[in-house]
């Protein structure tokens, strides 16, 4: 009978500290939930500019003209310093370039934006591909240490102008008419005129 209480309550005390230590342990696992992670506190404070250049038109004639519009927007959380824009097109026998490809901003702050235009004429036939302009910044006007970033690139078609061939039809057209008009003259003459030479009897 002792030995039978005496294991009942051992089994009891086996119980209780295995109770005790899921309470424990359901308790830590919440208090670590509930803690703040140092990791997701940490914010980025670094500028970060977002380059991209559009055009209006991405197939033109030879001669003939396109804009291209740049959009520089600082995304980070910090102003951009010593902001300066570079775009190297291709080789001047293949676009003429009317405007700034190179221009610098002392700085960008966040959330805002640059706008700028340029105007290209097409010198060459073929397909061109409008390189990937520079952006060089720094993260305080007082460092030397400086970041890069890249606009995206675009295809560009060339070609020849079709020949505007109404006037020279209109011409054809109408010299043709003129040796219809003539001809006919002449078969007329020489048909009627005898005609009308002939005396009566």
């Amino acid at each position: 009978m002792w030995a039978v209480s005496k294991r009942s309550q051992l089994a009891r005390k086996i119980i209780i500290s295995f109770v005790f230590a899921i309470l424990c342990f359901n308790y830590l696992s919440v208090q670590v939930k509930a803690s703040p992670s140092k990791t997701t506190n940490v914010s980025n404070t670094y500028p970060s500019l977002f380059v991209t250049k559009v055009v209006d038109l991405t197939e033109v004639t030879l001669n003939d003209s396109f804009v291209v519009t740049i959009t520089i927007r600082n995304i980070g959380n910090s102003t951009a310093y010593n902001v300066t824009f570079i775009d190297t097109l291709n080789a001047p026998w293949v676009f003429d370039v009317a405007g700034l490809t190179k221009i610098s901003y002392s700085w960008i702050e966040p959330n805002q934006t640059r706008i700028f235009s340029y105007i290209v004429t097409a010198l060459s036939l073929g397909e061109f591909q409008l390189h990937s302009a520079r952006v060089y910044y720094h993260i305080s006007d007082q460092t030397d240490t400086e970041f890069l970033a890249f606009s995206n690139s675009l295809d560009i078609a060339v070609t020849k102008a079709e020949e505007d061939l109404s006037l020279a039809d209109l011409n054809s057209a109408i010299t043709f008419l003129l040796i219809l008009f003539i001809l006919n003259t002449i078969l007329t003459l020489r048909f009627v005129a005898p005609k009308l030479n002939r005396k009566k009897p």
